[in-house]
């Protein structure tokens, strides 16, 4: 099988390139790790009223399973407390002047949080049985080379024979036992932000202020996964080049974008596979917020 060069006519050495891998990586090599592919493993392994519980939380970010990191970060409180509502009104009268009995604010953490909980641990379960398998090599890919990847399979590892000390698994491997699998969105929001709506109920006011502090604690924290990375970072002033496959150049992810094109040598060039009409618009935007100089934009077919 001919293999597919992914920094054609450069001249630069294998130890002197960085891939930056996201999970279009993995789809092209046939392994079903999309958003998609967790929606069917959810519904089949679990019970399908998670997946209609995240659509009936999210349903302001139209497609949930479509993006589901985007749509993390839109979500609602007003519509999420609401659902969240007890439905006797008994729970809503008052015990002492000027205090409520327990009520919307207390059914916050029971309903919406313990949704969470249990998507977060259905998603873990998920990534950990992830079949790859079917994965065939068709990409020319350095064993020498620097890899930053997004994706918490070991696809690099098994099917091209990438060194583990060679790969950067940014937000977890689940070849590591224990590791954190990130998944999140880039809104955090001051959680007294509810207090500040005069036209809105106090018990109300606290049911927000449950959710976005619930919330809060799905936002990546690219900055310490940076530092705590560090050393990785720093490697990467002897790269020249850098190529970008598989990745949507949404902002969520675009800190490690950035603190790479500051770590990689001067003059370094990159290309950027795109996939879709919205992937090259996204590809060309991010290459003007982080000011590339020497880039090309290419259709990964």
């Amino acid at each position: 099988m001919e293999q597919l060069e992914l920094f054609p006519d450069f001249g630069i050495k294998d130890d002197e390139r960085l891939y930056v891998i996201g999970n279009g990586f993995d789809v092209h090599h046939r392994i079903e790790s999309k958003y998609s592919d967790f929606e069917k493993w959810v519904r089949k392994n679990k019970d399908s009223d998670l997946v209609n519980l995240m659509d009936t939380f999210f349903s302001n970010a139209r497609d949930f399973w479509n993006d589901i990191e985007k749509a993390l970060g839109e979500y609602n409180e007003e519509s999420i407390t609401d659902f969240c509502e007890p439905e006797n009104p008994e729970d809503f009268k008052y015990d002492h002047p000027g205090q409520w009995q327990a009520g919307i604010e207390d059914s916050i953490p029971y309903i919406f949080g313990e949704v969470m909980d249990n998507f977060r641990n259905a998603f873990c379960e998920w990534v950990n049985n992830i079949d790859i398998t079917v994965a065939k090599a068709d990409l020319q890919l350095p064993q020498k080379s620097k890899y930053l990847t997004f994706n918490y399979t070991e696809t690099l590892e098994r099917c091209y024979h990438i060194p583990e000390k060679n790969v950067l698994h940014i937000h977890g491997n689940r070849m590591v036992v224990g590791d954190e699998f990130v998944l999140g969105h880039n809104s955090n929001r001051d959680t007294n932000e509810p207090y500040g709506n005069d036209d809105i109920l106090f018990p109300y006011q606290n049911a927000y202020n449950e959710v976005i502090e619930i919330m809060n604690r799905w936002k990546k924290a690219t900055d310490s996964i940076i530092d705590s990375n560090k050393q990785f970072f720093q490697s990467l002033h002897v790269c020249k080049a850098v190529s970008v496959m598989g990745v949507s150049y949404n902002g969520i992810d675009l800190p490690y974008l950035r603190e790479i094109s500051t770590s990689v040598a001067p003059n370094c060039k990159w290309i950027l596979y795109y996939y879709s009409k919205n992937d090259y618009e996204n590809a060309e935007n991010v290459a003007n917020i982080l000011g590339l100089k020497d880039y090309c934009l290419k259709k990964f077919e």
